[in-house]
């Protein structure tokens, strides 16, 4: 009886150590997905964002029927990244901001930006920086936006001023509830558009 339990130990050793193999195998491998997961995961999608962004116009948005909303597809938005309306204008009037519309398009359009940002939010707004009365803008170094005029630099997710001479003059901020359409509120302080 010895000779079998020993026979029998024998036989079972050669097993746990299998075992722990496998154990050395499945952590290396969890440590690994953990590691891949987090540098390809924790910068928030800047891994695939691009690293320069022209502005590309949408133009078949959707006016609501008293003029103050304007919606556009969300997937649009995210494809592109900086999307440009241009809204026909019946009247403006913003308080505390002078929007100087008569330099673009003869001042009969509002021309709008709404901004996919590399960490998934949504920004809105009126597409201007006023000091020099610039209409265009690009996404650049994934990080950015920088005026094409004076090239001043916003942060692109909170529109905070980096550097130039116009940091204090980001693009006015619109409202907007974002889902499979973006859509934007503009009746600020009475802007209304031509539905």
């Amino acid at each position: 009886m010895s000779k079998n339990r020993r026979s029998r130990k024998a036989k079972r050793k050669p097993e746990r150590k299998s075992y722990k193999r496998y154990a050395v195998v499945a952590a290396i491998a969890i440590a690994w997905a953990g590691y891949w997961a987090l540098v390809n995961l924790s910068e928030g999608g800047l891994r695939n964002y691009p690293k320069l962004v022209e502005g590309v116009f949408y133009t078949t948005p959707t006016v609501s029927e008293d003029g103050t909303r304007v919606s556009i597809h969300n997937s649009f938005v995210k494809e592109y990244k900086l999307v440009y309306i241009d809204i026909r204008l019946e009247e403006l009037v913003y308080q505390g901001r002078t929007i100087p519309l008569e330099w673009y398009r003869d001042g009969e359009y509002l021309p709008l930006v709404v901004i996919s940002t590399p960490k998934g939010e949504t920004i809105t707004g009126i597409r201007v920086c006023e000091p020099c009365g610039s209409f265009d803008f690009h996404i650049i170094d994934k990080k950015y936006l920088d005026c094409d005029a004076c090239h001043t630099r916003w942060d692109i997710e909170t529109l905070d001023g980096i550097s130039g001479g116009c940091i204090d003059y980001p693009p006015p901020g619109l409202t907007s509830t974002v889902g499979d359409i973006v859509e934007i509120y503009v009746s600020l302080s009475g802007a209304k558009l031509v539905a």
